[in-house]
């Protein structure tokens, strides 16, 4: 069995289906006297609006720094800057990986998919094995494959509900003031599932920053088109308005710092 295997996150089948995307036009007004700004700040994430995917597979944890290091060590991508080497200190080895841009989230992704004899647990949200896909074509998630993974099909404004609660998840209202490592949150998983889809780390998608309503045959997850791409979740260091679900958040794929990470997608298709 190829060593890898026994790094991979288990990744979650998420069944094909309509799911609500994005935030009500009547609770801009709500959003900024909650959580500041102005209500045109938040008419990026409007209007709420259906949006139907077929079936794909989301790692259910943030992909870890040691993961990540075979990649590095294979020449597929640079190391992070905040390792200071080759290697990620054995401290955060088992913590998501940070520092990384657009591009070497996608070139991981290319590089993880060439390697030989790798194989992947695959559940449902149950947790009840699935047989794996014939070929593992791992990717980023689209923000309408993250949304949806995060906050199921009734358009929650957290993973968990609609009311916020600092034990469910890694924000600044936590204290914790640094990302966690898998099962820290157990009660804020998603309603699939997932872990850590509400604070942590911000998780690159692969969609460009284009307005709603979300299509994804309109150029938007175009690889290869110019523009700021989209990341989801929020961070340990951020307050809990940006780990809502539809937070969007958008920069220029070529940027890092050391609250961007990664989380693996699969197709199933």
């Amino acid at each position: 069995m190829n060593p890898l295997a026994e790094r991979l996150p288990v990744m979650v089948v998420i069944p094909g289906q309509t799911f609500r995307m994005g935030t009500p036009a009547r609770e801009t007004s709500e959003l900024a006297r909650r959580y500041g700004g102005t209500r045109e700040s938040y008419h990026e994430e409007t209007p709420q609006h259906e949006v139907t995917l077929p079936a794909f597979a989301i790692a259910q944890t943030p992909l870890s720094a040691a993961l990540y290091a075979y990649a590095v060590a294979a020449g597929a991508v640079p190391p992070p800057p905040i390792w200071r080497g080759p290697l990620p200190p054995p401290a955060i080895a088992s913590l998501p990986v940070t520092d990384i841009n657009w591009h070497e989230a996608r070139a991981f992704c290319a590089w993880l998919s060439c390697q030989p004899d790798l194989t992947v647990r695959l559940i449902d949200a149950s947790g009840r094995p699935l047989p794996p896909p014939q070929r593992l074509h791992f990717r980023l998630p689209t923000e309408a494959e993250w949304e949806h993974a995060a906050r199921g099909v009734d358009g929650r404004r957290f993973p968990w509900g609609d009311e916020f609660h600092p034990h469910l998840a890694n924000t600044r209202e936590s204290g914790r003031a640094a990302p966690n490592p898998p099962g820290a949150y157990p009660g804020g998983r998603s309603p699939y599932g997932i872990e850590d889809m509400a604070g942590n780390v911000w998780e690159w998608t692969a969609s460009l920053d284009q307005p709603y309503p979300y299509r994804p045959d309109d150029g938007r997850e175009d690889p290869n088109a110019p523009g700021r791409r989209i990341l989801r979740g929020g961070c340990y260091a951020n307050p809990h308005g940006y780990a809502r679900c539809a937070c969007r958040f958008r920069l220029q794929p070529a940027l890092r710092n050391q609250f961007l990470g990664m989380r693996l997608a699969l197709s199933v298709e």
